[in-house]
Order: C-alpha cells, then structure tokens, then sequence
C-alpha cells in the first residue's frame, strides 16, 4: 500500500508521468527491444489517450519537482519516438511516426509550440520519393496532417503553416508521379 500513499487516485497528476514511463518502458519498442506486434501500437495509443498522459497539465500549485519529474518522462517519450522515427528499420519508423502524428494531438499547447518545426522536419523526410517504404510515406503523410491541423487552430501562426505546408509541394508533386500503392495516394489527397 505504500506505493499509493502518494497517489489521489487514477486521475493524479503525480501518477502521469510513472504512467507514461512505464508505457514507454513496456511498450515502445527502442534500438534493441523489437517490435513484437504492429497491434501493440493500438494499445499504446489507447493507453496515451485514455489518460491524457502526453498532455502537461499541471495545477495552479503544481509543485516544481512534479513539474520537473513530468517534464523528464515527456523528454524520454519524445527522444524514443524520434529515435524510432530515424531508424532504418520500416516497421520501428512507422511506429515512430504513427507516435509522433499522435504526440501532435495530444501534448500541450505549451509543449506543441515549442517543436512543430522541428517535427515537422522529422516527418517532412520521410515523404521524400526517396523512401522506399510504402507504409511510411502514408504513415508521415498522416501524421503531418495531424500536425498542420493542430497548427491550423493557432490563428497567430497562419503564416508558419502557410510555409510549412510549401515545404510539402515539391515532395508531393514527386510522389504524385511515382509508382505508389492507392494507400500512398490517397494518404497524399488528404492534405
């Protein structure tokens, strides 16, 4: 029972973070642990949703320690998940990139802010016609279209999704004229 005596109940902001990390632990496969089954993702997903473990919210009296603790978890989540999105192997890359579309949607607008760029880069490189896997093209394509609707409902960055999204001309356009799976293409019609 010690275990609990820091923890409200499911809904503790303390619990979050150990949540995620363990998840992360578990779950998410890294350079050495494969990737048993693509069903794990569905549940990692679920897992993430259901407890809104990628969102930052704090309270009002948050303690700076939590804070801090909570910070760390989400740091070790992201730098997983671009590791997998930069591997070579196409099953841990599109389950990276399926995490990342999903970290678009689910993290805080505070957390959201500070790297679109730098995310969108990640995923803007595995559309080139140079990648070979099919299910990443549609994968990165999805979840880039995660991250400019999310950057579509800040109305002061209009002009960085305007740029964002012409980055993307050029790379579509050479898809467009390649030979790709429907998935591919129609994955690319939904920008």
């Amino acid at each position: 029972m010690a275990a609990f005596d820091h923890c409200k109940d499911l809904n503790d902001v303390a619990l979050k973070p150990r949540l995620l990390l363990s998840l992360l632990k578990d779950n998410v496969p890294d350079e050495t642990y494969p990737f048993r089954d693509p069903s794990e993702l569905s549940s990692i997903v679920s897992n993430l949703k259901n407890h809104k473990l990628l969102f930052e919210d704090f309270p009002s009296a948050a303690d700076d320690k939590l804070v801090r603790i909570w910070e760390s978890a989400f740091d070790s989540w992201l730098d997983r998940i671009l590791v997998l999105c930069r591997s070579n192997l196409s099953d841990k890359c599109w389950a990276g990139i399926c995490l990342l579309g999903v970290t678009c949607t689910e993290c805080s607008s505070t957390r959201f802010l500070a790297n679109y760029s730098d995310w969108f880069n990640v995923l803007l490189s595995h559309v080139q016609p140079s990648v070979t896997s099919q299910i990443v093209k549609v994968a990165a394509c999805a979840a880039i279209s995660d991250l400019l609707t999310r950057l579509g409902g800040f109305s002061n960055l209009k002009k960085d999704g305007n740029s964002l999204a012409g980055k993307l001309v050029q790379p579509v356009l050479k898809i467009l004229n390649e030979n790709v799976t429907e998935a591919v293409l129609v994955s690319v019609y939904l920008f």
